[in-house]
Parts: C-alpha cells; structure tokens; sequence
C-alpha cells in the first residue's frame, strides 16, 4: 500500500534534477526551465516551466501543454512523474517510492487478541531513529546539497551567493521548525 502524502512531500527539485536531469535557473522561491513534458507541440517556442521551491508544486506555462487541461498544467511531484513517464499516477507514486525508498506502507502484522491492561503509562517516548533514518536523513540533505550549489547558467556571483545564502538560512529555519515540533508531540 502507498503512502501519496510521503511521497507528495519528496522535493520535485530533486525528481527534475537528478532523474530528469532538467538544467533548473534558481531565483528566489522559483526553480525555472524549458519545459521537458512530452506535451509540446514542435515548433512551441513558450514553453516556460516553473517549481514552486516552499509549496513543492510545479506549473507549466505554455499554451500547448495546457490545452488538453483546461489552462491548467502543474501539480505536485506525483502529477511531474506521470506526465514526464506518460504514465498512470499510481504508477508514478510507485516509481517514487522505488527511486527514494519512501511511502510504501507495511501491512501490520496480525496481533492476538490479549487482555488489555488497566494500568495506564504515565508517559510515552517516541522510539529512538534507527540506523536507517539517519542514513536517509544524510542522503536527502547530500541530494539537497548537490541542487543547490550547482550554479544556474545565467547566474551572476551575487545571484549565485544570495540564492545559496537564502537557501541554506531557509533550511536551518524549516530544520528549527521540525526540532520545535518533534519536542512538542
């Protein structure tokens, strides 16, 4: 069984970059291209493709790519895939979880019925990250790493050091956050 909302969280920066290889110009919250869907009419010079960077969702631009959609061409990772593979969503919800090995949800394993216990827990702990985790952690920060230093091909070194700069203050943010969170619960 998938999991669509882990999988809608997987970065679509880092689906466009490292499976697609899509040469992205950073500015600000936007990663821009030419447009790679399959759905351009030849000879569409308007094909102006945009990832929200904050609200990880996609739009295309161009009036061939939108005109089967009603004007409306994006969404979130999952929409990306299946346009890029011309493939069902669920087939590309699977793909993303075999490429980034998140979202496939285990079956629970069948529990005998026993007595429950009247004695109650004062307190629970969350269970500690595993080996695994951390090590998915890592890989997912050396991905985000890889994008984000790799320069734009008409970046000044202002632009350049101003993204970066934004970029890693944005993380540390979204990182506090989380930290903030996770004692909360």
């Amino acid at each position: 069984m998938l999991d669509f909302e882990a999988i809608k969280r997987i970065p679509i920066v880092e689906v466009a970059v490292g499976h697609y290889h899509l040469p992205l110009r950073f500015r600000g919250d936007y990663a821009n291209a030419t447009c790679p869907l399959p759905t351009h009419r030849q000879g569409d010079k308007a094909k102006a493709f945009s990832i929200n960077l904050p609200g990880n969702y996609w739009r295309c631009f161009s009036d061939s790519c939108n005109a089967g959609n009603g004007g409306k061409r994006g969404g979130d990772v999952i929409n990306f895939v299946a346009a890029m593979e011309k493939c069902r969503e669920k087939d590309a919800a699977e793909k993303l979880a075999s490429w980034f090995g998140v979202g496939k949800e285990k079956a629970a394993p069948r529990m005998e019925a026993r007595p429950v216990s009247t004695k109650q827990h004062q307190k629970t702990y969350p269970e500690p990250s595993t080996g695994s985790d951390s090590v998915k952690y890592m890989q997912e920060i050396d991905a985000w790493f890889d994008i984000l230093f790799r320069r734009g091909q008409e970046e000044t070194d202002l632009e350049y050091w101003k993204r970066c700069r934004n970029e890693v203050k944005s993380k540390l943010v979204e990182s506090f956050r989380n930290g903030k969170k996770s004692l909360a619960a």
